[in-house]
């Protein structure tokens, strides 16, 4: 008798998600949207801590709400090393700035910025950054590494898809943007939901290097 295939009989191989990158002494900004699928961002910032980068931490509110919802994480300036207690977090490597201060220096030239992570984002958010109509510190802040050429890489969370969509996300890999859904792959044998969310987070950080050698 033909032995029936069982998803149970398949045996997980771990193996290491997210590359080594020395990010030490390197900023690089991180905003994390409100729309589902928080445990991305949570683990986008993890990958980032593990390699050592500054981070200028943006989230919107209802980022923070998904983060309880979805995560049981509530974020403040002083619990996130609790988040991550197997990892070592320096005081200044997180700094969470507030989305609604358009007069921060994450947009001036007085801050150098390696690298811009949008993770998730919300549809509203990728449609407020194509079309050039910045109203928060999120969106700004992708306005300006688009106009500097600094590199800018977009995890939109968003099914299904309309032309709406699609046609911002060309407009904004027509201004030098990088797209990477959140759409993880399964052929590894991931053991769990972290996995699949650091399949992406380790996409997002080859692409970074990849396109910004100075990160390397």
């Amino acid at each position: 008798m033909e032995e029936q295939f069982s998803y149970t009989n398949v045996q997980s191989q771990p193996k290491s998600l997210i590359k080594n990158y020395d990010g030490s002494g390197r900023n690089i900004v991180l905003g994390i949207t409100g729309t589902s699928g928080a445990i991305y961002g949570l683990r986008m910032l993890r990958a980032l801590i593990k390699c050592e980068y500054n981070i200028d931490l943006i989230m919107t509110d209802f980022a923070q709400y998904s983060m309880l919802n979805e995560c049981n994480v509530e974020f403040t300036q002083n619990n996130i090393s609790m988040l991550f207690p197997e990892l070592i977090i320096m005081k200044s490597t997180i700094r969470i700035h507030n989305n609604l201060d358009l007069k921060s220096e994450l947009f001036t030239n007085n801050y150098e910025c390696h690298g811009m992570i949008i993770c998730p984002c919300a549809a509203g958010v990728l449609g407020g950054i194509a079309g050039g109509d910045a109203k928060t510190l999120i969106e700004k802040s992708a306005d300006y590494a688009m106009s500097y050429g600094t590199p800018l890489v977009i995890v939109p969370r968003e099914t299904p898809l309309n032309k709406i969509h699609l046609g911002n996300m060309m407009r904004l890999i027509d201004n030098g943007a990088k797209i990477v859904p959140a759409m993880p792959a399964f052929d590894f044998n991931p053991r769990d939901f972290n996995d699949l969310a650091d399949y992406i987070a380790g996409r997002v950080l080859e692409l970074l290097n990849r396109n910004n050698q100075s990160l390397v």
